[in-house]
């Protein structure tokens, strides 16, 4: 993709420990693209929240996968952005202080540009 800006995916996770596929699956694509030299953005909304939650992620384990700590931490490490739900944070009363770094939290209009500046979108 010479000369070119490098495709963008934003994965929408809205799932956390009740549903461990679909809450560690946007970081195994996550890692793809980035891995693909795509920008990766994984934006959490609705109880995919608690994925941003400090320690959280230990107890998050889906059968086939490697851990969620691990991917996270590759994700995080290879440059994937986590932005967080500001009303669902709200919602759980879960606050800024909670939440692992480099996690931003966003509201609507910040999801809205990230979704419309996208290549694909995809929501788990």
């Amino acid at each position: 993709m010479a000369g070119q800006d490098p495709q963008k995916l934003v994965i929408i996770a809205t799932h956390a420990e009740e549903n461990p596929d679909k809450a560690t699956l946007p970081f195994v694509m996550g890692n793809t693209a980035l891995a693909m030299d795509m920008d990766s953005t994984v934006i959490l909304q609705s109880t995919g929240v608690y994925l941003a939650y400090r320690g959280y992620a230990e107890h998050v384990h889906a059968a086939g996968f490697p851990p969620l700590t691990e991917l996270l931490a590759t994700y995080l490490e290879a440059g994937g952005k986590l932005m967080v739900c500001s009303p669902c944070l709200e919602a759980r009363k879960i606050t800024p202080e909670e939440l692992i770094e480099p996690a931003v939290i966003i509201a609507g209009a910040t999801l809205i540009g990230e979704i419309a500046s996208a290549t694909n979108v995809v929501t788990y």
